[in-house]
């Protein structure tokens, strides 16, 4: 529970810090964008750069497709609210 939430509020911040610096159409582009290739980059940094620790079948993609979507979405919708916030 507490890595999901990590997830969606880190993505958030990410989005709400866009919108308030860009304009809309950048900042839901990067609101989206930024948290999910964040995420990508945290998967293959573990997978490919930490040492192995053992355990079954490599996971990432799947931990990408529904973290990482997970993080674009609520990134977003940060950048939805704090557009709105700053105009």
């Amino acid at each position: 529970f507490m890595e999901w939430l990590l997830i969606v509020l880190l993505s958030a911040s990410v989005g709400v810090v866009a919108g308030w610096c860009l304009p809309i159409g950048r900042a839901l582009l990067a609101g989206a964008l930024l948290p999910w290739l964040g995420m990508l980059f945290f998967l293959l940094f573990n997978e490919y750069v930490l040492p192995y620790e053992g355990g079954g079948a490599s996971m990432w993609p799947l931990a990408q497709l529904f973290a990482g979507t997970a993080a674009a979405m609520s990134g977003l919708l940060g950048a939805v609210l704090g557009g709105l916030r700053s105009r």
